[in-house]
């Protein structure tokens, strides 16, 4: 392994971003790269930070820009659903890249998020939402999220 190697290896943050803005009252946050067992609790804590300073009626989370997904990047979008819930407010996914949407489709998790194609069309379904709905749930599996 050369040091190039090594320094990727080290540096999760080479290989993913997260960035956090607040848009009115609701954050939107865009997440790049790989969203794997290293990268998912820094999302986890800039969205759930974000969420505690602005006291937002909900999240639009733009994924267009991840390249890869694992369980743990998996488990970090169901623990913001669940915190959400708990806030009663929305999330929203957008720009979901077809092998994440194919994993949540597998596993069942696909019909508990709200998606929409574009960050625009996710902000007019949070902009539509009122405060003290919390998302949908759409199965018995939902209700256990």
């Amino acid at each position: 392994m050369n040091v190039d190697e090594a320094n990727v290896a080290n540096a999760p943050a080479e290989r993913f971003t997260a960035s956090i803005g607040l848009h009115e009252d609701f954050i939107v946050a865009r997440a790049a790269g790989e969203l794997d067992y290293t990268s998912a609790g820094l999302l986890h804590l800039q969205v759930k930070d974000a969420w505690e300073a602005t006291g937002s009626r909900g999240l639009v989370l733009d994924l267009s820009g991840v390249t890869f997904c694992d369980s743990m990047g998996v488990g970090v979008l169901v623990l913001l659903l669940r915190q959400s819930r708990e806030q009663q407010s929305t999330l929203v996914l957008s720009g979901m890249p077809a092998r994440l949407e194919r994993i949540l489709a597998i596993t069942g998790l696909r019909t508990v998020f709200e998606v929409e194609a574009s960050v625009e069309e996710a902000v007019q379904l949070v902009q539509a939402s009122p405060r003290s709905k919390a998302s949908p749930q759409t199965s018995g599996e939902a209700a256990s999220l």
